[in-house]
């Protein structure tokens, strides 16, 4: 009797175990999936200080990212000159002006 509840409750463990790995499996397609399609928008403005940092953590670090659009606000400081910088350095990265952001973000919305 007690062979019959064990070999119940391994079979139990075993099924539950396949079950989880099919979803893990399922998640990690899934998730592969959707971010090779991401495309991310930043509106900033006067953010000289930290924006290189964030960027560059951005772009190496977010390896799922097919694309960052970052539109400057009308910066007093060196924002855009940063982002310019760091628009050669990465392809995945577009550097648009207030007009042409505004432009770029009404095109988005007709295709929708």
């Amino acid at each position: 009797m007690l062979e019959i509840i064990a070999y119940g409750l391994i079979w139990c463990f075993a099924v539950y175990g396949i079950l989880v790995m099919l979803q893990e499996i399922m998640h990690k397609n899934t998730y592969k999936k959707i971010a090779n399609n991401m495309e991310f928008f930043m509106i900033v403005k006067n953010a000289e200080d930290g924006i290189e940092n964030y960027i560059r953590d951005i772009c190496v670090n977010g390896s799922v990212l097919n694309s960052l659009t970052i539109i400057d606000l009308e910066s007093e400081d060196d924002t855009m000159c940063i982002l310019k910088k760091l628009e050669k350095e990465n392809e995945n990265l577009c550097v648009l002006n207030k007009i042409d952001g505004e432009k770029y973000l009404l095109t988005q919305v007709d295709n929708i």
